[in-house]
């Protein structure tokens, strides 16, 4: 019964031992986070500051709602010029696909009208040819005729 009684008390001074090391871990984690948040507002004071400076030397900002609402407003704004400028970006590389596929086709279309002009000279002169054997050899047989 001793020996129960005596192991009941180590086992409770370890899980005591445990506790407070736990919340040791939990206090220390506690004061991380506490310093974080004093530095986080440390310099959030600092940005106040020098927006509530910005109001008193503004004649356009009256509180400091109003730097925050043209600031949102701006943000807004360049947000939507960002998607437009997007978009027209996308709208600019299709147009400019559609002009290389117009410049290639008009390309071959020439070529293509260059090698009829070509084939129309060549048959043109052979004609010219055949025409020329022919007179020659009717002035021959004229002159020979006669």
């Amino acid at each position: 019964k001793r020996l129960a009684k005596e192991k009941k008390a180590v086992v409770s001074t370890q899980s005591t031992g445990e506790v407070i090391r736990e919340k040791m871990k939990e206090k220390e984690k506690l004061q991380s986070f506490l310093t974080k948040q004093r530095k986080r507002l440390a310099k959030e004071k600092v940005y106040r500051s020098y927006l509530e400076a910005v109001v008193e030397g503004s004649t356009e900002f009256n509180e400091l709602r109003d730097i925050l609402r043209k600031y949102e407003t701006l943000s807004i704004n360049l947000e939507e010029l960002f998607m437009k400028s997007n978009a027209m970006s996308d709208e600019l590389d299709a147009m400019k696909h559609g002009y290389m596929t117009m410049i290639s086709k008009n390309n071959e279309e020439t070529m293509r009208f260059t090698n009829d002009i070509a084939d129309l000279t060549w048959r043109k002169e052979n004609a010219s040819s055949t025409a020329q054997k022919w007179e020659s050899l009717w002035t021959h047989i004229q002159n020979t005729a006669a």
